[in-house]
């Protein structure tokens, strides 16, 4: 389970709610494995993460294109990689016999992907926010 602190905070507080949400998506996808696979609430709660993801990546871009963030390309490419890795991974869990493994895999590829993203990334927005704009 994740757990949020202040490692995983980007300084930007409407980004930090959104990244909290996906945590909280992805601890919900942990205890669903927990209590043991239900095909459909599994695949509900992926089709919730991807469609708020895509939702998330849009508001951060455009934040970072707002600020001048020298990162926003690179934040951009990084988004696009997930979508195109989360869209692969969830046709597999839809086909797979499997579904149990296959969850086990979306929740540990892509779980790994957003913390080094939030901190290797989305942390870097932080400095190019004026400080009046962060307290909103």
């Amino acid at each position: 389970m994740f757990v949020w602190d202040d490692s995983l905070k980007t300084g930007v507080p409407a980004v930090d709610v959104q990244h909290k949400v996906i945590i909280d998506t992805f601890n919900e996808l942990e205890t669903h494995m927990a209590q043991g696979i239900k095909v459909v609430t599994v695949k509900k709660t992926l089709t919730f993460l991807k469609y708020y993801a895509e939702w998330h990546f849009e508001r951060e871009e455009k934040c970072m294109d707002r600020y001048h963030c020298p990162y926003a390309q690179l934040n951009q490419q990084a988004h696009a990689a997930f979508l195109e890795k989360f869209t692969r991974l969830y046709a597999e869990f839809q086909q797979s016999e499997d579904a149990e493994g296959m969850a086990r895999r979306i929740h540990a590829e892509l779980s790994d992907w957003l913390v080094n993203h939030i901190k290797g990334v989305d942390a870097k927005l932080a400095p190019f926010v004026p400080e009046e704009d962060k307290r909103r």
